[in-house]
């Protein structure tokens, strides 16, 4: 009775045992795999910003394979200092519905004047404009830290210079001579405030990439702007004609003369090999015209039985000595 009652004492202690050890190389599998949590890697177009517990230890973590303590103790941001973003600025009521509260200049105007996608000009003529920014981030602990979404902030800074500036100018001034002026007074005053508001964001090149004029002009500079791009596609199709042309024909030629240098040579050379082979025979079969009868024959045999190990010819109904010719075997390529 003992012994019974010791095997299921001893099976639960075996199996706590066990589970015992199962948990602690769960909890080190664990703690190695959250220890391994830290190793990070950073491409070559960009840095990173370590930050411990929320302050910032390292501004600059070049690129390259690094480790930092687990979260949630150190956190990396990465940042592409070496992208060139490309910021394209044509509507400039995105965003003014959202900030009417933040900004109630920009909300009045779209609200009062509906022009969703136009400027107005400081003779009052409609202008609708396209404006291109490159840019990249010259400053990771401006860019993360400075201020909230600063490509936001530098969008929206850059169309309230573009309605600010196109007020101050006559739409002939717009059209004509002012456009890189334009460009030169709103590049310097972006500058000047994405450095004032710590962006972080270094601007590298902006143009003015098209400029509409009012709808009552538009028909006459649409005139002869087309007049103009059918001009080049005229000029195009004819040139883009000629290089096909000129260069296909130039080749089908050069295929004609060669296709036949090759036939004339292919037949010349199987002429003279056809009248050497003649030539040939005909000179053995004037010196032993029996044997090169045989030989002949024996060639023919061979070509038309090519299994055949021999060859045993009779003659006189079979009263003459038999001959046996051996032929070799015939390897097939």
């Amino acid at each position: 009775m003992q012994k019974d009652g010791t095997i299921p004492q001893a099976l639960t202690k075996a199996g706590r045992q066990l589970i015992s050890i199962y948990l602690k190389w769960l909890l080190l599998l664990a703690l190695f795999i959250y220890c391994l949590s830290g190793i990070y890697q950073i491409k070559g177009d960009a840095v990173g910003v370590l930050s411990r517990f929320g302050k910032i230890v390292e501004p600059r973590v070049l690129p390259g394979l690094h480790y930092k303590l687990p979260w949630p103790i150190d956190n990396i941001a990465i940042v592409p200092t070496r992208e060139v973003k490309t910021l394209v600025i044509s509507d400039f009521s995105s965003g003014f519905e959202n900030q009417e509260k933040n900004n109630g200049a920009s909300g009045s105007f779209f609200r009062k004047t509906k022009l969703v996608p136009y400027c107005i000009t400081g003779d009052n003529n409609i202008i609708a404009i396209t404006l291109v920014i490159k840019y990249t981030i010259d400053d990771p602990v401006q860019y993360l830290y400075g201020i909230t979404n600063p490509d936001y902030f530098m969008e929206r800074c850059t169309a309230d210079l573009i309605v600010h500036h196109l007020a101050c100018l006559e739409i002939d001034k717009i059209l004509t001579f002012g456009k890189k002026q334009l460009e030169f007074d709103i590049q310097k005053e972006l500058i000047n405030k994405l450095a004032q508001f710590n962006t972080g964001i270094r601007l590298t090149f902006l143009e003015i990439k098209e400029i509409i004029p009012p709808e009552k002009v538009q028909q006459y500079f649409d005139k002869v702007i087309n007049a103009e791009v059918e001009k080049k596609k005229v000029l195009n199709q004819a040139q883009g004609k000629y290089n096909r042309a000129v260069p296909a024909a130039r080749s089908e030629a050069n295929a004609i003369v060669q296709n036949a240098r090759s036939y004339k040579s292919k037949k010349v050379l199987a002429a003279e090999g056809e009248a050497s082979r003649f030539s040939s025979r005909y000179q053995a079969y004037k010196e032993n015209p029996k044997a090169n009868l045989e030989k002949i024959y024996l060639e023919f045999i061979k070509t038309l039985y090519p299994n055949l190990g021999e060859i045993r010819v009779v003659k006189n109904h079979g009263h003459d000595p038999i001959n046996t010719l051996l032929i070799p075997p015939i390897t097939k390529k």
